[in-house]
């Protein structure tokens, strides 16, 4: 079978990257033919052609443009057309009249629509009426990222993403500092790329009003090998993700590369991380916008050693339900079918 991506890009420092480049090496390791096509705007469905015609399928990585750029292929062509739909860009682009009018006619002319949580669904679905999605969550090789924890000399919590808003870091930040005061020991690592300053100098300043300025450190640029060794000697893996607007946690990859790790997680609920963690088996999930919420659930996790031994054995558990291996199938059903 030969299938042909059109995706932004397969950089695996990125969230949409990972994904499709996870999938792809999925599907190559199960032996099919592969064209990858990093493509932009609508006119690139032009060049996408000639690589398209022959191929069986044509699958794009996300809605907008790229599921348009698939359609807009396909005319002619008469290929099975698959769409993934991820987060933001799947949803927002349909509440402008633009976009909106192109996007639903690329998902009317799919033949399956993926989507990676039942969050992400649920909002595509408020906005276009149609019966051809499904849900595949996102998958993570366990082995890169198992890991037994270790013991550190600091006792500290992990955060992974993007310093930006949509990321909450507003809400973990003040959570963490009333956590501190009952757990005087505890430390907080925030990794991410630091290119919005405006948000990144919110951050610094939010920590230096709470007084827990010299407790986080923000940590950027880091290679594979450092971040998995904060991975496994982390305490607590946390990310309390908002909505902004029709922008939202499509499902939060790095919660499951925490659970690969053991680690128990915290998240956020009304968004696609209620797909990427399980209440209370091995983590909690917290309101958004709720820094008390989160603050409890942060002491609830760290007090309680059984509670956190028993979470991090469900995380690897968890972990080892969404590998790849066994999430290709599912993506292979649609692909035979």
């Amino acid at each position: 079978m030969k299938i042909c991506y059109l995706v932004d890009n397969i950089n695996i420092k990125h969230g949409g990257g990972r994904y499709a480049n996870d999938l792809i090496f999925a599907v190559k390791k199960e032996g099919h033919n592969v064209i990858v096509l990093e493509v932009n705007t609508i006119l690139d469905a032009i060049k996408a052609r000639k690589y398209c015609k022959n191929c069986d399928i044509i699958h794009a990585i996300d809605g907008y443009p790229y599921g348009v750029i698939a359609a807009l292929t396909n005319i002619g062509l008469n290929k099975k057309l698959i769409i993934t739909v991820q987060g933001t860009y799947a949803v927002a682009p349909l509440y402008s009249f633009g976009t909106g009018w192109l996007l639903r006619w690329a998902y009317k002319k799919a033949d399956r629509i993926i989507a990676i949580s039942q969050y992400t669904k649920k909002e595509i679905l408020k906005k276009v009426n149609i019966q051809n999605i499904e849900v595949i969550n996102h998958g993570v090789y366990f082995d890169n990222f198992f890991k037994k924890p270790v013991e550190s000399k600091e006792k500290f919590i992990l955060s992974i993403g993007a310093l930006k808003y949509r990321k909450g870091y507003h809400i973990s930040i003040p959570a963490f500092a009333m956590a501190k005061k009952e757990i005087l020991d505890l430390k907080y690592k925030i990794v991410g790329n630091q290119n919005d300053t405006n948000y990144f100098d919110e951050l610094k300043n939010l920590a230096m009003q709470h007084g827990v300025d010299k407790d986080i450190e923000f940590l950027s640029g880091l290679n594979d090998e450092t971040l998995s060794e904060l991975y496994c000697q982390a305490k607590l893996f946390i990310l309390t993700s908002v909505n902004e607007g029709h922008h939202f946690e499509g499902f939060g990859l790095v919660f499951l590369e925490a659970a690969a790790a053991g680690l128990p997680v915290i998240g956020t609920l009304d968004n696609g991380i209620e797909d990427a963690v399980k209440n209370g088996y091995n983590g909690l999930l917290v309101p958004q916008n709720d820094d008390k919420a989160t603050a409890s659930a942060i002491v609830k996790i760290m007090r309680d050693e059984e509670m956190r031994n028993e979470f991090s054995h469900n995380s690897f558990e968890w972990a080892k339900d969404h590998d790849w291996n066994t999430v290709i199938k599912n993506y292979l059903n649609i692909y035979n079918k």
